[in-house]
């Protein structure tokens, strides 16, 4: 046998000894972490980590699931604290006869409290595990616990955990990408953090709920957070707000305009092409601003006498929606900039953009120039679409302006 062959046969041998995952874990050993939630302890240095875990026996039978891990149940919310997250985590674990595994974790959830107290001194340990995915969904739970919004049930969802998710991507906002945005603010001078909000809030049956039935409650998408340079809470923003935030850093995937046309008159316009952009200008000292903000889409409710076959009646809809929007968008920011003094927007990134040299300058005291910078909206609604009819059908002929 020659020489050439022998190492042929040796290296077989050695691959077929190596070969296969000789550390891996069966999934019947691992208990599945489908979300994680952070709250302060009892102790001023303490804090708690909740964890909803799957029940895997249960999730094919239960369309929504339930809390607490009773019987029939899909998962289950599990709590220990400790003086940092790793002995929290260890203390949970003796809670569990499986190891955690946070692989398939795609929503956190941070307490109101938790959340002012700061949350600078504990993620850390989100983004240096290897089996911690980047692509995280976080919410702010307002005037709640995190442990709470983790026992929260939906019918919708199963397991319940992803359904905070998919409501945000529904609301058109920024789904999985708010923890990179996260850690990405929290390490810029141009930029401060910002996290969407949820609330815990009644499920309605008709008027009130039945008689001896427990009242329902759900997770509801209610605005957004904002954190200042020390990832401290500062205060809320409402849902529209929150939109117009969305639009400003070219982030708003999907949102509907309604404008009163006096009276009971309305219409409403579904965007779904949807720009933003920020233009800085630096003379001397003195910085502004111009937002330009852009989409289209179509009519869904027209209930008034225009005939929106009429090109001068749709742009009739266009200019009006355009003011409002203007107004809307200049009152969020300057809200923003008076009540907060915390650049949400990413003016100071598009100043480090294109005057670098100049960014130099004003970094350090950058949030002071946000609060005092000039800043005008420009708004362009195009209406591509109207729909099946040009007038309302709840007009007479003579009603309809032509």
């Amino acid at each position: 046998m020659s020489k050439g062959s022998m190492v042929c046969i040796i290296l077989c041998l050695q691959i077929m000894i190596t070969a296969g995952c000789w550390d891996s874990m069966e999934l019947n050993d691992r208990a599945l972490w489908l979300a994680t939630g952070w709250d302060i302890g009892e102790k001023e240095d303490e804090i708690q980590i909740c964890g909803q875990i799957a029940i895997p026996s249960n999730m094919q039978s239960q369309s929504g699931g339930g809390g607490g891990g009773g019987k029939g149940e899909s998962f289950v919310a599990v709590s220990a604290k400790g003086k940092n997250v790793q002995e929290a985590l260890e203390n949970q674990q003796g809670m569990l006869s499986r190891e955690a595994y946070f692989g398939h974790r795609r929503v956190t959830f941070y307490g109101e409290e938790f959340a002012k107290r700061g949350l600078k001194q504990e993620i850390d340990i989100n983004s240096r595990s290897p089996n911690v995915g980047i692509r995280t969904d976080v919410f702010v739970v307002k005037g709640d616990t995190a442990l709470n919004a983790l026992n929260q049930s939906n019918p919708f969802e199963n397991p319940p955990a992803v359904a905070a998710l998919k409501a945000h991507r529904q609301a058109g906002g920024r789904g999985d990408k708010v923890y990179l945005d996260l850690l990405m603010a929290a390490n810029s001078e141009g930029i401060r953090p910002t996290i969407p909000v949820v609330e815990i809030e009644p499920i309605q049956k008709g008027n009130k709920e039945a008689k001896g039935e427990a009242k329902k409650t759900i997770l509801k998408l209610t605005g957004l957070a904002v954190f200042g340079p020390d990832l401290k809470l500062a205060g809320f923003l409402n849902m529209n707000e929150n939109r117009d935030y969305l639009w400003v850093t070219g982030n708003l995937q999907k949102k509907t305009i309604t404008i009163s046309l006096g009276g009971q008159s309305n219409a409403s316009l579904a965007l779904t092409k949807i720009k933003g952009k920020i233009i800085p200008k630096m003379e001397g000292n003195q910085i502004t601003f111009t937002v330009k903000l852009s989409g289209e889409g179509g009519i869904t409710e027209n209930n008034n006498n225009l005939n929106i076959n009429m090109t001068r009646n749709v742009r009739t809809l266009e200019k009006s929606m355009e003011k409002q929007t203007k107004e809307q968008v200049l009152a969020t920011i300057n809200k923003v900039q008076k009540e907060f003094g915390l650049d949400i927007f990413g003016f100071g990134e598009s100043v480090h953009k294109k005057y670098p040299h100049k960014w130099k300058k004003v970094k350090k005291d950058w949030d002071r120039y946000f609060a005092e910078a000039n800043i005008s909206v420009n708004v362009d609604l195009k209406i591509r679409q109207i729909g099946m009819t040009g007038p309302s059908m709840l007009y007479k002929e003579s009603e309809i302006k032509e």
